[in-house]
């Protein structure tokens, strides 16, 4: 026996004709949708700590690389690493008089665990100007708004059956590189966790924000940037305390090959070698951000399943998210509330950081948990033909 469903007028009343969410949340609604309702539907709130939760960090990293970033690209060069150095601690302390609502008067713990994210924060910055410096693609947009008031370009809309989904966001970081008439875009996302493009994600509903944001500037980025788009791809850089306690004593060239090991790229992007070369110089040769490798017989793989894919496969993925985009607003009209987590085994399960679990009582003879498989490309690929040929 399940938990029923919400009935129309119900679903109307708690999330109105139009259904209205930040792209963040669709993970929130394929992770659980009894999640969802609670959180969402409910408006019911977890208790929080006082912290400096990832949260917290995510918008500090974001907006130290948004200013700095900024500035280099006016610049047109980026300064010695002395300057670098000082504008890293000029915007952290604006970050803590501006952001942060009496940083002084936190506790010793929360201040202390500021100061760390400062000392790494030079690194991430150095590695991501690195990655600049060797790449053809330049950063064209900040914080790019779908929706909303202060939104650039359109939310995000569909239409399943009587429901329609407006989803908002932002891009952190969009890349664009011209070549012949086709502006090529790629978009990056700083992560603070251990978020990594992953195929059974995708196959589930899991992690397409940033797909969502690449294949929307397809459709409406022309006109906001003045050229034909053509999808590039999407990057996520683990911008995240990369700079362990034990090795601050190891020699400057180690702890060179620990950064590039720690902020290499996970993602997805266009396979076509000219675009990989635009990228990144050496993408070729010896790659070090991008998450691709080369073979001994010099042909180039990625680093985990579906990291490369060609133009088809590139507009086959904008058709498929659009179907998940469509699923959840027909999951959702339909008035689903089902408690059915997300699973990657038997000691995995989104219920563990469910502030919710208490209310929720999952019941596996009642509920039914979603087990998330893991997905070769070519697995993923032919699940993507079947659904973009059976729905049309």
């Amino acid at each position: 026996m399940g938990r029923g469903r919400l009935s129309p007028q119900a679903v109307r009343s708690l999330y109105g004709s139009t259904i209205a969410m930040s792209a963040s949340r669709l993970d929130r609604v394929k992770s659980c949708h009894f999640g969802y309702f609670m959180e969402y539907g409910l408006r019911a709130k977890e208790r929080t700590r006082a912290d400096f939760q990832a949260p917290e960090v995510g918008t500090f990293i974001h907006y130290l690389l948004e200013n700095i970033l900024r500035d280099v690209e006016q610049q047109g060069q980026r300064p010695p690493r002395r300057e670098l150095s000082a504008m890293v601690r000029r915007y952290t302390e604006e970050y803590a008089a501006t952001v942060i609502d009496g940083y002084g008067e936190k506790s010793a713990r929360f201040r202390y665990l500021f100061s760390r994210l400062r000392e790494t924060a030079l690194a991430i910055v150095e590695n991501v100007l690195d990655e600049l410096d060797n790449s053809d693609f330049r950063p064209l947009a900040f914080e790019l708004g779908f929706g909303g008031r202060a939104g650039a370009l359109p939310a995000i809309t569909v239409t399943a059956g009587d429901t329609t989904l407006s989803v908002t966001g932002k891009v952190d970081r969009v890349d664009g590189w011209l070549k012949n008439g086709k502006l090529y875009l790629r978009v990056v996302d700083y992560k603070t966790g251990k978020k990594a493009f992953d195929l059974a994600d995708v196959r589930y509903g899991l992690g397409i924000q940033m797909l969502l944001y690449l294949f929307a500037l397809r459709r409406y980025g022309g006109a906001y940037f003045g050229a034909e788009v053509e999808p590039a791809g999407v990057l996520y850089l683990p911008a995240r305390d990369v700079i362990k306690k034990a090795d601050r004593a190891i020699p400057p060239e180690k702890l060179h090959t620990l950064l590039q090991n720690e902020l290499r790229r996970t993602g997805m992007v266009l396979s076509d070698p000219e675009v990989l070369t635009a990228m990144e110089h050496s993408a070729l040769e010896s790659p070090c951000y991008l998450p691709v490798a080369v073979r001994k017989d010099g042909t180039v793989s990625g680093l985990a399943a579906g990291v490369l894919a060609d133009t088809a496969q590139m507009g086959k993925m904008g058709r498929y998210v659009d179907r998940l985009l469509r699923r959840v607003a027909q999951e959702l009209g339909s008035g689903n509330i089902d408690a059915d987590p997300c699973r990657r085994g038997p000691q995995e399960s989104v219920c563990d950081w469910c502030p919710f679990a208490s209310a929720c009582w999952f019941d596996e003879k009642r509920d039914k948990p979603k087990y998330l498989q893991k997905t070769t490309a070519e697995e993923f690929w032919t699940l993507v033909d079947k659904e973009v040929e059976d729905r049309g």
